[in-house]
C-alpha cells in the first residue's frame, strides 16, 4: 500500500508525538494519522516555556508540558481538540494541498471554513486550527489542531505568562481569537470530524487501511517519548533568557537581574544602594546553579537565615505567581 491511516488510541501527547515522529520513517507515499490528547500546553520548538506558559498552575492541575518538533507557537489541547497529521513525500506534497483536504473535510460537514494568512483556519473569523510544519532529508510533515467542543475557558489559565520582565530571543506566540467547530455545528462529534477527514484523504490520494495504534507501548516511540515529554530536557532545550525586577526593600533598592540558560540560574547581576554590599555575592552564592523553578527557589528560601536574602527570595516567588 502506498498510503496509511492511522489512529492513535492513547490520549498522552508526548507518545503521540513520538508516534508521529516514527510514521515520518515508514515508505509511505501519503500518511493520515489522527490523535487526541489529554490536557496539556503545546510549545513549540524554539520557544520559552518560562514566558508562555504558567507553570506554576499546569503543575497543580495535572497538565502536562510538552515541546515539539516544530516551530510555532504555544497551545493547549484537551479531549475536545482532534489533531491531524499528514505526511508526504517531500518533493510530491505541499501545504495548499493538504489545506484543501482539511478544508474539504471540513465542507462536507457543512462547515463554511476558510485559511488565513498565518496558517490557521478560520470559522465566522474564529481561529478553529493552528497548523505547524517539519521538514526532513525525504518527508513533509504538517501538523495542526481542529478544535471542536475544547474547553475554552480554561485556555487562558495555562497560556497567560508571567508579567515579570522576561527577555528572550524566543519565538513568541501570538494571540488569536478561537472559538470550536461546534459554534458552526451544534451536533458535530469528534467521531463525525475524523470520519470526514478519512473520507477526504481517500477520495484525494486512494484507499487506505485504517490502522489503530497504541504508541504508550509501541517500543519505537517510547524510545523518542523523552524528546517531547521529559519535563527536565524540555527547560534545558528553552533558549537563554534574563529576568529582572527593580524593588525597594525595607534595606534598600535592588535592580535584579537573573540570567537562565538550561533552566537553570548562571548568573545574578544586582545594583543596590544597601548599605551591605556583600548581599550581592550573597544572593549569588545562593541561587547560581538552582533549576528556575518556584519549587526549587522555595528550597533555597527556606534554608536562608539572611534577612535581607530572604527578601529578595520572596519578591522572586512572587513573580513566579504573577
Amino acid at each position: 500500500m502506498k498510503n496509511a491511516i492511522y489512529l492513535a488510541k492513547s490520549h498522552d501527547c508526548a507518545a503521540n508525538l513520538a508516534g508521529e515522529a516514527y510514521l515520518m520513517s515508514l515508505p509511505y507515499e501519503h500518511v493520515l494519522y489522527l490523535w487526541v490528547n489529554d490536557p496539556c500546553i503545546v510549545i513549540g520548538r524554539y520557544q520559552n516555556p518560562f514566558s508562555e506558559c504558567n507553570l506554576q498552575r499546569m503543575d497543580e492541575e495535572g497538565v502536562q508540558l510538552i515541546r515539539r518538533q516544530s516551530g510555532g507557537g504555544a497551545v493547549y489541547h484537551d479531549q475536545g481538540n482532534l489533531c491531524f497529521t499528514l505526511i508526504g513525500n517531500k518533493e510530491q506534497t505541499s501545504k495548499e494541498e493538504n489545506f484543501a483536504l482539511i478544508l474539504k473535510a471540513l465542507a462536507s460537514l457543512s462547515l463554511d471554513c476558510e485559511l488565513s494568512g498565518r496558517n490557521d483556519i478560520l470559522l465566522n473569523g474564529k481561529k478553529i486550527s493552528g497548523n505547524a510544519f517539519q521538514t526532513t532529508a525525504t518527508k513533509f510533515c504538517h501538523h495542526g489542531t481542529l478544535l471542536i467542543s475544547s474547553d475554552l475557558s480554561v485556555m487562558g489559565n495555562y497560556l497567560t505568562p508571567s508579567s515579570t520582565k522576561l527577555a528572550s530571543k524566543a519565538v513568541k506566540s501570538v494571540a488569536s481569537r478561537v472559538g470550536n467547530l461546534k459554534e458552526g455545528n451544534q451536533n458535530i462529534t469528534n467521531e463525525m470530524v475524523q470520519e470526514a477527514l478519512i473520507e477526504a484523504f481517500k477520495a484525494t490520494y486512494g484507499d487506505a487501511e485504517v490502522q489503530e495504534i497504541d504508541f504508550t507501548s509501541f517500543p519505537a516511540a517510547q524510545e523518542n517519548y523523552h524528546r517531547f515529554g521529559d519535563r527536565s530536557q524540555i527547560l534545558q532545550q528553552t533558549p537563554q533568557f534574563s529576568h529582572s525586577f527593580t524593588h525597594r526593600f525595607p534595606w534598600g533598592e535592588a535592580d535584579f537581574r537573573i540570567l537562565v540558560e538550561k533552566g537553570v540560574f548562571s548568573d545574578i547581576l544586582m545594583f543596590t544602594d544597601s548599605l551591605d554590599t556583600s548581599i550581592v555575592e550573597r544572593i549569588k552564592t545562593l541561587l547560581v546553579g538552582v533549576p528556575y523553578e518556584k519549587k526549587a527557589v522555595e528550597a533555597v528560601l527556606k534554608e536562608c537565615e539572611q534577612d535581607d536574602c530572604s527578601d529578595l527570595l520572596t519578591f522572586l516567588l512572587d513573580s513566579f505567581s504573577s
